[in-house]
């Protein structure tokens, strides 16, 4: 098989790996903003007057909108290198080697970083919603 064949096929692989990590973020964006919905629409309806720790629950609801900004973010980085990714594929770039290997090394750093900056934000807003909810609960049975 020739050269340019065997970099096609290679860049099939990891592009179809690529493909199932950004699904991953891409639904875990979604569950963000389907939890803030689900939230808003419970607790600001039935259960407004019991909430007695707004912060927490403002916190929450914040720390997952900026979780759902990081990983749309991470999603555009993602396309962008899918994108540099598949011109290096197709065309010879010999002579622009080592600029194109430096933009591709910071489009992975930044993805990588907002990847986590996401999953993080993901997590302590999710958190933050879980202790609200086990205080509305708890709360309301001791009074």
């Amino acid at each position: 098989m020739p050269d340019w064949q065997d970099q096609v096929e290679l860049h099939r692989i990891y592009q179809d790996a690529r493909s199932n990590r950004d699904s991953f973020f891409e639904k875990l964006t979604i569950l963000n903003g389907g939890t803030v919905a689900l939230v808003i629409t419970a607790v600001l309806g039935p259960l407004h007057g019991v909430v007695r720790h707004k912060i927490l629950l403002g916190t929450g609801l914040t720390l997952l909108v900026f979780a759902m900004l990081a990983l749309l973010f991470r999603n555009f980085l993602a396309a962008e290198l899918e994108f540099h990714l598949a011109g290096e594929t197709s065309h010879d770039l010999r002579t622009q080697q080592p600029k194109m290997r430096a933009r591709e090394q910071r489009l992975i750093r930044s993805i990588r970083s907002s990847q986590s900056v996401g999953a993080l934000l993901s997590a302590a807003g999710i958190l933050s919603l879980l202790i609200e909810v086990w205080m509305i609960l708890y709360g309301s049975t001791s009074t």
